[in-house]
């Protein structure tokens, strides 16, 4: 009896591991699944760069005609964007070589609309030449070529007492948006 009783035991042992091998496997959730979206760019945030172009000049400075030459310079500015909209303003500084006028400046607003990488923009403001003060007023196209890096073209009027000069430009700019949070 003793013998039926320890073979039974055993049998039940080893069937209860048997049934235990059917159970099915608790396992936790997969993880979530990430968007495979990019994330827009985002204008916002401070830039420094440099500037090379040609100026078509027209009119008289100091008694002397000015001419068609060399643009080279540097522009800083800061930019902030609302949705698809960008405000910015930017200063910049140029040696030029139109004759009577060796260097300009200008304080600028910009205003423009953002496709991700993309930015279209106005702008406007004054022109400090060196004995005048005027005016100038253009537009742009700018492409962010790295999240810290962006190349663009620019068209630029400058109008002062006497004389005028329309200026086609290219840029760049290493940008520091990171500071805004992005």
């Amino acid at each position: 009896m003793l013998r039926l009783a320890a073979s039974a035991s055993v049998l039940a042992i080893l069937s209860g591991a048997a049934v235990a091998a059917d159970l099915p496997v608790f396992s936790p959730p997969p993880a979530p699944m990430l968007s495979t979206t990019p994330i827009a760019y985002n204008w916002s945030g401070f830039y420094i760069g440099a500037h090379g172009g040609w100026g078509f000049g027209d009119g008289t400075a100091n008694d002397t005609e000015v001419q068609d030459g060399f643009v080279v310079g540097g522009q800083l500015g800061v930019n902030w964007q609302f949705n698809q909209f960008v405000l910015g303003i930017e200063g910049d500084g140029s040696f030029v070589d139109w004759g009577a006028i060796e260097a300009i400046g200008t304080a600028r607003l910009r205003g423009g609309f953002a496709l991700d990488r993309f930015l279209a923009y106005g702008t406007g403001g004054a022109a400090i030449g060196e004995e005048e003060v005027g005016w100038v007023a253009g537009g742009g196209v700018e492409y962010a070529i790295t999240d810290n890096f962006t190349a663009g073209v620019e068209y630029l009027h400058y109008e002062e007492e006497e004389a005028a000069s329309d200026v086609v430009r290219g840029r760049v700019n290493i940008t520091f948006n990171s500071l805004f949070g992005q």
